[in-house]
């Protein structure tokens, strides 16, 4: 296995420490020097390592959407069958570890917020969403005929939108057990091949 460099573990600890001081902050309020104090860094050094605070909170952003999809990954057996893929997008859009860790679901919305107005985050979360929504479009277009896809994929999308936005500050155990269950209910009565 190839040793990786300081910088790069310097960089990953920068990354960590924004997503938690974004959490905590907020996008607005989340500064270089919070960002540097929370890793134990001078400002001088992000500065050495991120030209820009928009330059660290995109690769922030892309290292919670490379956790995502590798978790709802690791859900899924090797070659899955459609079914398979889909309960996987829905068990790993509700797991503990996405809305569990301390303000890391917060971070995610307040970068889906700030996608609104800064262009770079706005373009990763247009990319990480089409990936999503690729990803339940590859499953429901070989178990639905043609001229369903688009209504199906895009309502399993908006439902596990939703219920994250609702669980994405306070919720317990059950709250996303509910939301597993009911996404996987909707798309088995959308889909009659599939069995609960």
């Amino acid at each position: 296995m190839a040793k990786r460099s300081i910088k790069a573990m310097r960089r990953d600890e920068l990354v960590d420490a924004a997503i938690a001081v974004v959490g905590e902050q907020g996008m607005p309020g989340a500064t270089m020097a919070m960002i540097a104090r929370r890793a134990g860094m001078s400002a001088g050094l992000v500065n050495h390592y991120f030209g820009s605070k928009e330059e660290l909170m995109a690769l922030a952003m892309r290292n919670l959407s490379n956790l995502f999809r590798q978790d709802i990954l690791k859900l899924a057996p090797t070659n899955p069958s459609p079914a398979q893929r889909l309960k996987a997008i829905v068990d790993g859009s509700f797991a503990p570890q996405h809305l569990g860790v301390p303000k890391r679901a917060v971070t995610w919305m307040q970068f889906m917020i700030a996608a609104q107005t800064e262009p770079r985050i706005r373009h990763l979360y247009r990319l990480t969403g089409s990936r999503f929504v690729s990803n339940i479009r590859y499953a429901v277009k070989r178990l639905v005929p043609p001229d369903q896809v688009d209504d199906i994929v895009d309502g399993i999308a908006a439902l596990i939108d939703g219920f994250f936005w609702q669980n994405a500050g306070e919720y317990i155990e059950e709250d996303l057990e509910r939301a597993r269950r009911i996404c996987w209910r909707h798309i088995c009565l959308l889909i009659p091949s599939i069995e609960l």
